[in-house]
């Protein structure tokens, strides 16, 4: 069977690339990628981070149904597990005689504690050495790493041939975003006090980055021009540094044995906030610039083209199985024209602030359907948007749609929740959890 190579850019919004709407001179190497692929152009996640949206990635259900979310604000445990009886896309592979290497930069909720890795080989994630104080892999290592996996799988005297499923995590653009020489285009609209993980920048003035988040995420203040800019060019920064990383292995493959014949999905878990809806980072909130996240697939079978039906991450290891000739993992339909994305509460750093905690420890879902946006909130109010005419989500409708309205009812009537299990962190994963923002 064909080789498959997953590659998640972690916290990457689609509007970053040319396929999507974004600068063209941004990340040539992903564009160039997105020429050879089917661009999914309607793509969403299932989650707006890092947990949820892999849990789905893996194992073709949603939050709900899988039980890697997140917990409320007084719950013993920071975040709940796969659950155990959810088969996932790895356990599926190596059953059909895949090989399966993982290797993730993720070393807060990649780590195998909450079930990502069942079904693995080979799962490299917490073992790995964090970069600059960064809390992850930085691009470079992950890139170095896939690709020695590859000669070593590929070389002639290795044992009889299967072939590879290898999964991949790069984290680049996640917070704390860093200075990096040679990547950031206009360093004079970087204030650097404005800035996440500002420690790493000798300029940055201590805690000033914490009390502006804290004072917008409440509702205070919208963001400033300053701060947006500092948010946008960093961010842009890393995405210029991540697509470098991956240019270099996607220009390897041929020479390490991954041709036409084999499979390259490439695609993100979640977006990131930079300042819109008061919001900032991820795992708060879903409006589009969370959710709104690139999916593109080359191999057989997949025209080289964009491709505007709707889908979801759910939906990823399904399409993965089908071009395989595999049975599928669930029994949750593919999407066809409701997508359905969810939020269990926020981040428990977020949680423990009060003024945080009553904005966001809650339980929403988002259903789109034919450019109408519904977003309920349990035990809350609700918000209508039609994407169309308001794509960014400023302008909320007052009247209904009776037949969204219908769809979300019966999509949340027809769903069970099934919660993970509540893992016991020890000091060195709590360490993993407060470096990447997590925790406090």
């Amino acid at each position: 069977g064909p080789d498959v190579v997953v590659i998640v850019l972690d916290t990457f919004r689609a509007d970053r690339l040319a396929a999507y709407g974004g600068d063209p001179d941004l990340a040539p190497n992903l564009n160039k990628f997105a020429e050879t692929a089917t661009v999914f152009t309607a793509m969403r996640a299932t989650g707006s981070w890092t947990l949820p949206s892999h849990g789905s990635l893996f194992t073709g259900e949603f939050p709900m149904e899988h039980g890697g979310h997140g917990s409320p604000a007084d719950a013993a445990t920071k975040a709940y597990a796969l659950s155990t009886d959810v088969p996932t896309l790895a356990e599926r592979l190596t059953e059909a005689g895949w090989g399966t290497v993982g290797i993730a930069a993720n070393r807060a909720f990649l780590d195998s504690i909450w079930g990502l890795a069942r079904g693995f080989e080979l799962w490299m994630c917490e073992g790995l050495s964090a970069g600059h104080e960064l809390g992850y892999a930085q691009g470079d290592r992950i890139t170095g790493l896939a690709q020695a996996a590859l000669t070593r799988w590929n070389k002639p005297e290795a044992p009889a041939p299967r072939p590879l499923f290898l999964f991949l995590n790069y984290m680049d653009t996640h917070t704390p975003w860093v200075p990096r020489e040679g990547y950031t285009a206009h360093p004079e609209r970087i204030d650097a006090q404005f800035l996440p993980g500002a420690r790493l920048w000798p300029q940055a003035k201590k805690g000033r980055w914490n009390r502006s988040r804290i004072a917008i995420l409440s509702n205070k203040r919208d963001a400033t021009k300053a701060e947006r800019e500092t948010w946008e060019e960093a961010y842009n920064a890393e995405v210029r540094f991540v697509d470098a990383q991956v240019g270099a292995l996607l220009d390897s493959l041929p020479s390490l044995g991954v041709g036409p014949e084999d499979y390259v999905i490439l695609l993100s878990d979640h977006g990131e906030f930079l300042g819109e809806h008061r919001l900032l980072e991820h795992s708060k909130d879903l409006y589009d610039e969370v959710l709104r996240v690139p999916l593109m697939v080359r191999g057989p079978g997949f025209t080289p083209g964009p491709n505007p039906a709707p889908i979801q991450t759910h939906d990823v290891p399904e399409l993965i199985l089908a071009a395989l000739g595999l049975p599928p993992l669930s029994d949750e339909p593919p999407t066809t024209d409701l997508q359905v994305s969810e939020l269990y509460y926020a981040r428990h750093r977020d949680l423990g602030v009060p003024a945080l905690k009553e904005r966001f420890d809650r339980v929403r879902r988002s259903f789109v359907m034919n450019d109408q946006k519904l977003i309920l909130t349990e035990g809350g109010p609700s918000e209508r948007y039609d994407l169309r005419a308001d794509p960014q989500e400023l302008r909320p409708l007052a009247e209904p749609n009776p037949a969204l309205e219908d769809r979300a009812r019966a999509w949340s009537e027809g769903h069970v929740p099934n919660q993970g299990a509540a893992p016991t962190l020890d000091a060195a994963q709590e360490e993993r959890l407060k470096a990447l923002g997590y925790m406090n």
